[in-house]
């Protein structure tokens, strides 16, 4: 395995450690390591889903009320 040192601002380090007893992991190197992992993992998805689009044709515009019945939707999952 190997190491890396990182600087950090105090503050910022006071909540990666925060969230790192919060979410049970015994150090914050621990919790640091699992959130680059999933952020390579988020990475891979994105990457695929793009691809997955490319690769399914030619795009067309939307109208309006596509476009509104999205907003509405996010509004409805988010808020707002």
């Amino acid at each position: 395995m190997s190491t890396i040192s990182v600087n950090l601002p105090d503050a910022v380090m006071s909540e990666i450690a925060e969230r790192a007893q919060k979410n049970g992991f015994s150090d914050v190197s621990e919790f640091v390591s699992q959130m680059i992992a999933k952020i390579s993992d988020r990475q891979k998805q994105v990457e695929a889903l793009a691809i997955e689009g490319i690769n399914s044709g030619p795009s067309e515009p939307w109208n309006g009320a596509e476009i509104e019945a999205i907003r509405e939707s996010l509004r409805s999952k988010h808020g707002s």
